[in-house]
């Protein structure tokens, strides 16, 4: 068998054309949850007794593995062992052996073996010096049973699926205001869903709006940062301290904060020493590895052209001489931000005189 496509493993799944062994991982968490509870709720329902249903934990040994895939069904005709988030490539090489035999050649007749990753992440890719062991694991998978791997969805899925979520809720949301989800809120499914079930709930069976959007969406982090650093850029002084004030109110770590800040600046650093050597956003997107994320550079350009090396190289380090105090005294976080803000402030003020 080969690795499915949602659609086929969804398929084989609700025909209950059940294998012996599956492995269900991937980027996509909310799908590898999704998937292997509907796998055991139509192999053994949805309240399977304790003898039907054996959950072995990550910390486990092969044996506990073995020895509970052995064991006979109770109460129903098939009996499902879930394996969550075992590191495969953890194993030593002989622990690895005896683990393929038995997926390829010991697992009783009845048994449901199935390997689900809901929050460890792990590649199957090929390195220059050898395979890794789940990559491995995928191939003998893949000979006698199911591999599932949940990839990302694209814009236009994940539009979809939001707009089918909000029918289900009794709601209407159209594509554009879905794509405005998903711009606010990023592309995690789990986060999604939430958020749509939240807007539902608000719209009480009416249509989703844009303002309700923006009143009750949950922003990405990040946005709410690259927003505090647009504030900044121009001269907004009430709109970034109202930014501060979101992301101090969300939690969000201070670290993380001047992070993100920084990457701006640093953006417009790289792009003004660029344009000073006659290069292109291309070549510094090259030069470091933005790839798919090139546009920000050609933001970061336009933005740069207002500063000089000096005023970018200066405002570099107040943010630095910020992280500094942050990692090393006890300051009060708050204050410190604040302080930063009025610092960028003034330097921003003095670059464009």
């Amino acid at each position: 068998m080969a690795k499915l496509t949602e659609q086929d493993f969804k398929k084989e799944i609700t025909s209950k054309n059940f294998k012996k062994i599956y492995l269900i991982y991937g980027d996509e968490k909310y799908l590898v949850k999704k998937y292997t509870s509907l796998l055991i709720n139509k192999a053994v329902g949805k309240e399977p007794s304790d003898f039907d249903l054996l959950k072995i934990q990550s910390d486990k040994s092969l044996e506990a593995i073995f020895s509970a895939a052995r064991q006979i069904s109770m109460f129903s005709e098939f009996k499902c062992v879930l394996v969550n988030d075992y590191d495969i490539d953890a194993l030593s090489e002989s622990d690895y052996k005896q683990l393929e035999k038995f997926i390829t050649e010991e697992i009783p007749d009845g048994t449901i073996l199935i390997f689900s990753m809901p929050t460890l992440n792990k590649e199957t890719k090929k390195s220059s010096s050898k395979i890794s062991k789940l990559k491995k694991f995928e191939t003998a998978v893949s000979k006698t049973g199911t591999v599932f791997k949940s990839d990302k969805k694209g814009d236009i899925a994940l539009e979809q699926q939001l707009v089918v979520w909000a029918e289900k809720n009794g709601c209407v949301l159209n594509r554009i205001n879905a794509a405005k989800i998903i711009a606010m809120c990023g592309t995690d499914m789990m986060t999604l869903k939430n958020e749509t079930d939240k807007l539902s709930a608000y719209a009480n069976g009416n249509e989703i709006t844009e303002d309700m959007i923006n009143i009750l969406a949950s922003k990405k982090s990040d946005v709410r940062i690259f927003a505090l650093s647009n504030c900044i850029l121009k001269n907004d002084f009430n709109g970034a301290y109202k930014q501060l004030d979101i992301l101090f109110e969300s939690n969000e770590k201070p670290e993380i904060i001047l992070s993100v800040l920084s990457s701006t600046f640093v953006d417009m650093y790289r792009m003004r020493v660029a344009a000073e050597s006659g290069k292109k956003v291309s070549d510094v997107a090259k030069d470091f590895n933005y790839g798919k994320r090139e546009f920000v550079l050609t933001n970061a350009d336009n933005n740069a052209k207002k500063f000089s090396t000096e005023n970018l190289r200066h405002i570099l380090d107040i943010i630095l001489n910020a992280d500094i105090k942050l990692k090393s005294t006890r300051v009060n976080a708050r204050i410190l931000m604040e302080t930063l803000l009025s610092e960028l402030f003034i330097a921003v003020k003095e670059a464009s005189r």
